[in-house]
């Protein structure tokens, strides 16, 4: 958690963001071709820097709670390699130093699904990797073609933020954001890129599976914002329309799915699919204050879900299964752990008083301003987390108690102690969200959303 004390000064003292070079770390690698290593904290890195500073170390402690599975140096050094790579791609500011970060992260995450998974782990590392690849596969070649454009207008260069301002042909535009947004779709995941995620989420240990719900899902998210929204601001308009359409296709459809599910990591795993395609629904709907939301939205579903698949796992431990038919009326034998989940279950269905329902509502009210259909659509997801939540509550915690055939003993103190903080925040801003809004509201940059 030490990596969250420069973050949280740079949250007290906001002005230091209107002041990039005091938070850049640059050097030249390859100066003729505009290859640089450069760094930038700004508005927009900011929350998911949090996120990342959150989520890792949490990981890490769930890991370390389970006794029965010794873990190793390379476990640690994966899992640190991976902050250490996500750290920089959230702040990287040269495009072919994020395509190589964007793609560095597959590899930590991959290793800890193949060595530390399930019986399938072979099969879902594998299945989850070459869905990554593919997605990314031309990605360096649209990062050249926009290094060509810039140099035709006398300025070769891979920056980003120089990028924003080369004139392209709109012709252009589409080829290059479609290319883009396939890999961003990919990892995120947009429906119907999600193939991958059943499996990589059911054979993933715990540590993996919040690695990959908590933070994986998010570098789609920011890159969607940094480099869709950012460089391509006219096109990605046009085709958000289209975009939403297959997002909230995601949501009814990976909550329905949840629905139907007899193993609750399972029904985790597509609550964790349809609620970040809300979230796409809010990038996608062409509006500075939705924009903010989905953010703050990122922010919070990444605390939420890590709290789900946390306590799902030591209920797993405990019951010896993670068939929701199989044990009732846990309640009884382990009165911490059932509240203790349905605060992070209401926290899912965006009861008020939660984060979730913060943002949440702010993407449905800015949704209806543009179109009612799909917003009335997009309300259905609110009735359906509702339906397969409280359904895994009440069949496992809250029936007629059954014989527990594992172990049988509440939550330890040192568990509480992991999942305080999540609960902490989640109604922290649930209740006051004032303060993440305000800061987050410098995160929306690109002027064209407000016209």
């Amino acid at each position: 958690m030490c990596s969250l004390c420069p973050l949280i000064f740079l949250l007290v003292h906001q002005e230091t963001l209107s002041t990039p070079e005091s938070l850049s770390l640059y050097s030249a690698w390859f100066p003729p071709l505009g290859i640089d290593f450069h760094l930038k904290i700004d508005a927009l890195s900011l929350p998911f820097l949090f996120i990342t500073a959150i989520v890792i170390p949490v990981s890490i402690c769930v890991a370390k709670s389970n006794n029965e599975t010794p873990l190793t140096a390379q476990f640690y050094a994966l899992i640190l390699g991976l902050q250490t790579l996500t750290l920089a791609f959230f702040t990287a500011q040269n495009l072919i130093l994020f395509i190589a970060l964007w793609e560095a992260i597959l590899f930590p995450i991959y290793f800890i699904i193949l060595f530390w998974g399930g019986h399938g782990r072979q099969k879902a590392s594998l299945k989850f990797l070459l869905y990554m690849l593919a997605g990314s596969a031309l990605m360096v070649a649209a990062a050249l073609a926009l290094y060509s454009y810039s140099a035709v207008n006398g300025n070769p260069t891979f920056d980003i933020d120089a990028l924003k301002s080369i004139p392209l042909p709109v012709s252009a535009q589409k080829i290059l954001l479609a290319i883009f947004v396939l890999a961003f779709a990919v990892k995120t995941p947009l429906f119907p890129f999600h193939a991958w995620l059943p499996a990589a989420y059911g054979q993933a240990s715990t540590s993996g599976t919040i690695l990959l719900a908590g933070v994986l899902s998010k570098a789609g998210i920011y890159a969607l914002l940094k480099i869709g929204v950012g460089i391509f601001p006219e096109v990605f308009k046009e085709v958000s329309p289209f975009l939403a359409a297959l997002a909230i296709i995601g949501v009814l459809y990976a909550a329905v799915a949840a629905a139907v599910q007899n193993d609750f990591k399972q029904l985790i795993a597509y609550s964790s699919l349809s609620h970040v395609n809300f979230i796409l629904v809010g990038i996608f709907t062409w509006d500075a204050t939705a924009h903010s939301a989905a953010i703050l939205q990122a922010f919070n579903h990444s605390i939420t879900i890590t709290a789900l698949f946390t306590v799902a796992f030591w209920l797993e431990n405990r019951i010896g299964s993670t068939s929701i038919g199989q044990v009732h009326g846990v309640a009884k034998h382990m009165p911490k752990l059932c509240w203790i989940t349905l605060a992070f279950a209401m926290a899912a269905i965006s009861l008020p008083s939660t984060s979730n329902f913060v943002g949440e509502l702010i993407i449905l009210e800015r949704l209806f301003q543009q179109n009612v259909l799909q917003a009335v659509l997009l309300t259905l997801s609110v009735i359906l987390s509702a339906i397969y939540m409280l359904r895994w509550m009440q069949k496992v915690f809250f029936e007629e108690p059954t014989p527990l055939p594992g172990k049988s003993n509440d939550l330890r103190f040192s568990e509480i102690a992991i999942i305080a903080p999540l609960m902490l925040i989640i109604f922290w801003i649930g209740i006051y969200p004032a303060p993440a809004l305000r800061q987050i509201k410098l995160a929306v940059i690109n002027e064209e959303i407000n016209k």
